[in-house]
């Protein structure tokens, strides 16, 4: 908990409006405001030192992965590819 004593500060970010519902509703779901889940975030992130978070994409993706999936969609798209006889054993 924070003491009295302790100088608080402002913190302002930009968001989505999509987003900002999303997240408006599940901390609701939760009882808590927007500002003390956000807080709770960064107070765990900063006493754990680490963030515990997914780097996905809507599909799952990493980033990576992604930009591979999208290299070798070009590379359909341009008729770059090998065709191969699937022997069955």
């Amino acid at each position: 908990m924070i003491s009295t004593t302790e100088e608080m500060t402002n913190f302002t970010f930009k968001i989505d409006k999509k987003t900002r519902e999303s997240y408006s509703a599940l901390c609701d779901a939760f009882g808590l405001s927007m500002s003390a889940a956000t807080l709770a975030l960064i107070r765990q992130a900063v006493r754990s030192q680490s963030m515990t978070f997914s780097m996905r994409d809507a599909n799952g993706f990493t980033p990576e992965e992604a930009a591979e999936l999208k290299r070798r969609i070009a590379d359909v798209t341009k008729g770059n590819t090998v065709a191969h006889n699937i022997i069955e054993g």
